[in-house]
């Protein structure tokens, strides 16, 4: 049962709640019912992944799922309605919601470039054709692109521009009778993401100083994803070709220098005499090192 003073203690939806007309009996009768399907949730997650895994031909860097917390179900929906005033979501009863949430199973799978993205998608595609497995695509696939990025994506998914720093395709798949999101983006992405939602979404979108903060942490990061992908592109035979240029670059063998820099730490520290040392001798010495 979802306790509702409980509730508005840990979420900041109570304003949302009282703007969206919501009844709090629905919501309860969501929370039970999800609450009851979440192991039936949890078992086709883990049946699809294992799918995903057997079909997928090539490698990724990794793939995992998760199923939504059931009171962050409750959450998005009053979000959802309260907030971003969402038409689909305001006749939302335990008798739809299945139909309308579409991601309560959720997919991660993670590549290294960005132009890993089209093996993925192709197989994403094909996925849903194998008559073996009972999947269909249930959603045109979407990239979320910033303005400004290079442009990547052919015709067969819909782009989406935004000013925000997200990044990532995402995929509607339903297996049996849950929807699920997939997600495909670059670690890089994955990194932003996870900070992003940690300290600015849902709740700070309005914050300029986070604005600010997490657009710069978003420019950085697709940097290193340009490079990455730079390096790709040149391949093993460009690698070999440009090296000529980079004959004379120089490294520090850090190993040595930490260890001179102990020694020289080391006979700094004053000697025993006599089985006692001089206190202020020592004292000196470190104030003037750290100073």
């Amino acid at each position: 049962m979802l306790d509702r003073k409980k509730f508005f203690e840990t979420y900041k939806v109570r304003e949302a709640f009282d703007d969206s007309g919501l009844s709090w009996d629905t919501l309860a009768a969501i929370y039970d019912d999800y609450e009851e399907r979440k192991l039936d949730l949890e078992k086709a997650a883990d049946e699809l992944q294992e799918i995903i895994s057997k079909e997928m031909k090539f490698n990724v860097h990794s793939i995992h799922n998760r199923c939504k917390d059931p009171e962050h179900l409750i959450e998005k929906i009053i979000r959802k309605v309260g907030v971003e005033k969402r038409q689909k979501y305001k006749k939302i009863n335990e008798d739809n919601y299945l139909e309308i949430v579409r991601d309560l199973i959720g997919f991660r799978i993670l590549t290294l470039s960005k132009e890993e993205w089209y093996r993925v998608h192709q197989f994403l595609l094909g996925l849903h054709k194998n008559d073996q497995y009972e999947i269909a695509m249930a959603e045109i696939p979407r990239a979320y692109i910033r303005y400004g990025d290079r442009d990547i994506f052919n015709h067969t998914i819909h782009k989406e521009y935004t000013n925000k720093g997200y990044r990532s395709q995402h995929y509607i798949l339903k297996y049996k009778q849950y929807y699920c999101e997939i997600q495909v983006r670059t670690i890089a992405e994955e990194v932003y993401g996870e900070f992003d939602h940690f300290v600015k979404y849902p709740y700070r979108e309005n914050n300029h100083f986070l604005h600010r903060y997490t657009s710069v942490v978003a420019e950085l990061l697709n940097s290193v994803d340009e490079i990455i992908s730079t390096c790709f592109q040149f391949g093993e035979e460009g690698w070999s070709d440009v090296e000529k240029y980079f004959k004379k670059d120089s490294y520090n063998n850090w190993s040595r220098i930490e260890k001179n820099a102990q020694n020289i730490f080391e006979s700094k520290i004053p000697k025993v005499q006599d089985g006692e040392i001089d206190a202020k001798d020592y004292m000196n010495r470190m104030f003037l090192r750290k100073g």
